[in-house]
């Protein structure tokens, strides 16, 4: 069975930078990177940090009521190199590690940060 992710990536650089998040795809799809090694990932869903200064936690929470209600499961959660990035290079204001540590205590599942090197 394939392992079933959700990516989280930044509001203010997605569609700017990374169009599409084409990048996470890519990795995810070759199998490089955060993804080395997989057998099988497939992408359950993608959402935003929720704009500065990051509202992650609800929009999980709706992302969860859908994957719910289409009886779908996540097994681990990735903050994508974009998020990385405005938090290492460009002031964002979220609590990564908070938030991460928040999210593996609420969802019962593994957080990574960063997908990719591009």
């Amino acid at each position: 069975m394939a392992k079933r992710i959700g990516i989280i990536y930044c509001k203010k650089i997605q569609d700017s930078s990374c169009v599409g998040c084409a990048k996470c795809y890519k990795a995810v799809n070759d199998k490089t990177f955060a993804f080395e090694g997989e057998d099988d990932v497939d992408v359950v869903f993608k959402t935003g940090c929720g704009d500065c200064p990051g509202l992650v936690l609800p929009r999980l929470q709706l992302q969860y009521q859908v994957i719910g209600e289409l009886e779908t499961g996540v097994d681990e959660i990735y903050f994508g190199t974009c998020v990385k990035k405005a938090h290492m290079l460009m002031n964002c204001p979220m609590n990564l590690e908070g938030i991460k540590a928040k999210i593996e205590e609420v969802y019962r599942i593994p957080v990574k940060v960063g997908t990719h090197e591009y």
